[in-house]
């Protein structure tokens, strides 16, 4: 029952009714049972539609300070935290979302994340770098590392402990969806990305190369990597062009990973990042074998011989 109910009112924040989903969790508040913290983040998430940020972020602070063990409910206080401007307390907030997810060196290297895109995928990359991207040392390429949250997960856990390199590439001046609210964080992504890798105790295993992935990857020509994470700009005609100068970087059983596969430019439909996997997938159908269907938020590869 309590699910049923939380089903109910996120469709109808989905849909755009915010206040109908605050109605439908208000006529069962005295019965979430065990997922009263998801009532707690969806009620918040509600609350933020409306503009309410400071209650939102009310809600969650009592959650929080009852108790609870479910990442949402930090990450949310890290959004509203930011809606709020107060940078340091969604940093702190993100922190702790960190730990609930088995990144304990988030905390004790005192990170900074004004903005967490990436903690929401740790569960899966967990798994995967256990069961399927197992090369000992290991060469790792991103393109976007933003602020250092997937480059300091990947020094903790992955390249720090087996050895090898994992070799950055971004800009640091954010990509188009960056563009209205980016002169506000009041430091700089550079900044903020070089601080965090120091603080991993890991930098020499960090190679940062500054520029726009498309020149710089033909650079990369005769280096060879066991996995590669393209995070950059979203538009399609970026993303066609990461993959395929990536894909002449990539040796046979070597790993792909696609990030939000799924997102769209409203006004400009024909830049969908989809728009370039599919088209990728196609191409090289022959030469990949797909590990995740591309229905979550990211989509991963291997590349097969020959």
């Amino acid at each position: 029952m309590p699910w049923t109910v939380y089903s109910r009112a996120r469709a109808a924040l989905h849909g755009g009714d915010a206040a109908g989903a605050l109605r439908i969790l208000a006529a069962h508040a005295e019965d979430p049972g065990a997922i009263w913290s998801h009532f707690a983040c969806l009620e918040a998430e509600c609350r933020a539609a409306l503009g309410e940020h400071r209650d939102a972020a009310a809600l969650l602070e009592r959650a929080a300070a009852r108790g609870t063990d479910n990442y949402w409910v930090f990450h949310g206080l890290a959004l509203q935290y930011r809606s709020l401007g107060d940078l340091d307390r969604a940093a702190a907030a993100t922190r702790q979302a960190h730990g609930l997810l088995g990144w304990p060196e988030s905390a004790r290297n005192g990170y900074v994340f004004t903005h967490d895109y990436f903690s929401a995928n740790i569960a899966d990359w967990t798994r995967l770098f256990a069961e399927r991207i197992v090369a000992a040392p290991i060469q790792c390429l991103e393109i976007g590392s933003w602020q250092g949250g997937s480059a300091t997960w990947l020094l903790d856990k992955v390249v720090g402990p087996r050895g090898g390199r994992l070799t950055c590439i971004d800009t640091f001046a954010g990509s188009s969806e960056h563009a209205a609210w980016l002169d506000r964080l009041g430091t700089g992504l550079e900044d903020l990305f070089d601080a965090n890798i120091a603080r991993t105790g890991h930098a020499a295993l960090c190679r940062k190369l500054v520029g726009y992935s498309q020149d710089v990857l033909q650079h990369l020509h005769g280096e060879h990597f066991d996995f590669i994470y393209v995070d950059g700009a979203h538009e399609a005609k970026y993303v066609i062009q990461d993959a395929l100068l990536c894909w002449r970087l990539l040796p046979p059983g070597g790993f792909l990973l696609f990030d939000d596969t799924h997102f769209q430019f409203r006004d400009r439909p024909a830049q969908n990042t989809q728009t370039a996997i599919a088209a990728f997938r196609s191409w090289f159908a022959d030469e990949m074998e797909v590990l995740t269907p591309g229905s979550e938020r990211q989509m991963l590869v291997r590349k097969l011989a020959g």
